[in-house]
Order: structure tokens, then C-alpha cells, then sequence
């Protein structure tokens, strides 16, 4: 029982892995699409500076600004969800003054220095929010972390502690961020802010036969409930763990296959041999661990009576070999 307990502690750990890097993953492209003038730097360039854009909320010349810190307190303290709290404070007049701010800031600095690249970067995403959300931009999130820290009486936040700060933000609510970010031209700032197809939207799912702009949701392929007990069933190493889990990872959620109950040897027959090495070029030692792993896997569902009956007593022949 011990090692069970060990095992889904291992796997919590690798799913908040997973949502770190993710978060890190979306910080650095929303960077890019920040970047206002490609021809006055390097593209490195301009993202390792815009890393740098949430110290700006530390300086003397942004330090004083913040949202209303009574406001944070009630919202936080009503649930509601962060990245819907900081749509309601991003009022028109909050907006308007953050974005002098940044005139004068561009005005005041040398052209092409790096305070000046970091205020043109953030006047081109406010030129831009249907494309680039505010809640995209870390100087904003910065504020509104310093904030909400003072509401709930922690520790001040500073330069060193923000991007950590930032992170665990990311993480936390990252379900509704990527939300966002793939409905920018939908979102509603201001005191009336609503998350898309919330409940208190008010915002109706328009249905459509178009199949150009209807949205799938899609079915996931197995139960996580199935995936856990069948990662809990093996006795093997966290490293052989760890490698089935990105094997898995590649087939459930990167090849996109039907249910489970839809599964044939063909499917997986082209999943191995075709999909995977035309897509991940993989070496031979990936070969082998996708080959074995999947092995393992189609065994445990069909000990469980979960696989279609077409796979009978055979395996796929991109398994044949497998240990």
C-alpha cells in the first residue's frame, strides 16, 4: 500500500510538472506576440527583455501602482475565479491611466534601450487586446499579484519572488487561462466581465451546423480512473514510470485516437508504425519503450475485459517482439 501511496504522489508531482511548464510555455508565446518591432532586436532578444517586464512593477517609477485593495479582498473572498477578478478591475479608466503611464515611459527613455522596447511592447499589446488579452500581458498580472498579496496580508511580493509568483498564478488557474486565450475576441473587461460560456456569462453557445465554426468537444479516450489503476498495477522504476506516461501521453492525447470501445489492431498497427515515426522521428530506443509500453497497456485493458473482441488472443503486429 505504501508504494501506491508513493506511486499517486508521483503522479500529482508530475502533473503540477506538467502545468509549470505549460504555464512557462504560454508566458514565453505570449512574449512573442508582444514583440511590437521584430526589425529593432533580435526575436532572443526581445523575449529574454520581455522576461524582465514584470520587475517594472517593482521600480520607482510603477511601484505605487495597484488595484483597489478592498475590491481584491471581497472578490477573493467571494471565489471568484482569479483571471474573472482581473477582467472586472481591468476597468476603462484603470486602462487609460496604465497606458500614459507607459506613453511617458516611452517618451522619457533612450529609443531602442531596453526600458524603451519594454514600453513599446506593452503600448503595441494594449493597441492590440482582441489579439493579445490583457490578462496576457505580466505586467498586469504583476500589479495584480502585488495586490492581491496585500489583500490577503502575505509577504510583499519583489523582483525576486514575482516570476514564481507568476507561475504558481498560471498554474493554479490554468484551465480557465488557456480558456481565454483561445476566445481573446470574446472576452468582456470591465466591472461586467464574464468568462466564455461560463454559467453568469449571458454569453449563449450559438449553435450552428457550420462545421468550419462549430466547436468539438472531444471524448477522452479512456477514464483516468482506468489509467491510474493501471499505472498502479505495475511494479516498476520511476524512470520506467515516468517513460509510460510520456508514451501514453503522445498516444491518448497527441494522436487523438476514438474510445477505447473503438479500438482495432489496424488502429494501433497505424498509430506505431505510421503516425508515430512520421510525426516524433523517433530513435529505436523510443520504438521499443512506445512498443512495449503500448504492450502492456492493450494487455491490462484486455485482462479487464475493456478491449473490442476484434483483438482476440492475437496483438497488433507493430507489437509483435515487444517484451
Amino acid at each position: 500500500m505504501a508504494k501506491k501511496k508513493v506511486r499517486k504522489a508521483g503522479m500529482v508531482k508530475r502533473q503540477q510538472a506538467k502545468k509549470h511548464t505549460k504555464a512557462q510555455q504560454r508566458r514565453k508565446f505570449a512574449s512573442r506576440r508582444m514583440i511590437s518591432n521584430p526589425q529593432a532586436a533580435t526575436q532572443k532578444r526581445l523575449e529574454e527583455l520581455l522576461s524582465t517586464l514584470p520587475f517594472l512593477a517593482f521600480s520607482e517609477r510603477f511601484e505605487d501602482l495597484k488595484f483597489d485593495i478592498q475590491a481584491v479582498k471581497e472578490e477573493l473572498e467571494a471565489k471568484t475565479p482569479e483571471p474573472l477578478l482581473l477582467m472586472r478591475l481591468l476597468t476603462e479608466e484603470f486602462l487609460e491611466g496604465f497606458r500614459a503611464r507607459f506613453e511617458e515611459f516611452e517618451r522619457e527613455t533612450t529609443p531602442q534601450s531596453p526600458d524603451n522596447l519594454l514600453a513599446k511592447a506593452t503600448i503595441h499589446q494594449l493597441d492590440h487586446s482582441n489579439e493579445i488579452p490583457h490578462l496576457s500581458n505580466p505586467m498586469i498580472v504583476a500589479v495584480y499579484l502585488k495586490t492581491r498579496a496585500e489583500a490577503l496580508g502575505e509577504e510583499a511580493l519583489t523582483r525576486e519572488t514575482i516570476h514564481d509568483a507568476l507561475n504558481d498564478y498560471e498554474v493554479r488557474n490554468s484551465e480557465l487561462i488557456e480558456l481565454i486565450s483561445e476566445s481573446p475576441s470574446e472576452l468582456i473587461y470591465g466591472p461586467e466581465a464574464k468568462i466564455p460560456g461560463s454559467a453568469d456569462s449571458g454569453i449563449e453557445e450559438e449553435a450552428t451546423t457550420d462545421s468550419d465554426s462549430e466547436e468539438v468537444v472531444r471524448v477522452p479516450p479512456i477514464s483516468e480512473e482506468v489509467l491510474a489503476d493501471f499505472r498502479e498495477s505495475l511494479d516498476w522504476s520511476e524512470e520506467d514510470l515516468s517513460r509510460l506516461d510520456e508514451d501514453l501521453e503522445v498516444f491518448l492525447d497527441d494522436f487523438q485516437p476514438p474510445v477505447y470501445q473503438e479500438w482495432t489492431p489496424d488502429l494501433i498497427d497505424e498509430f506505431i508504425n505510421e503516425w508515430f515515426v512520421r510525426e516524433a522521428n523517433p530513435l529505436e530506443e523510443d520504438l521499443a519503450s512506445m512498443r512495449k509500453n503500448m504492450l502492456y497497456f492493450l494487455r491490462y485493458l484486455r485482462e479487464k475485459s475493456l478491449l473490442p473482441s476484434c483483438f482476440g488472443d492475437t496483438r497488433p503486429s507493430s507489437l509483435e517482439g515487444a517484451a
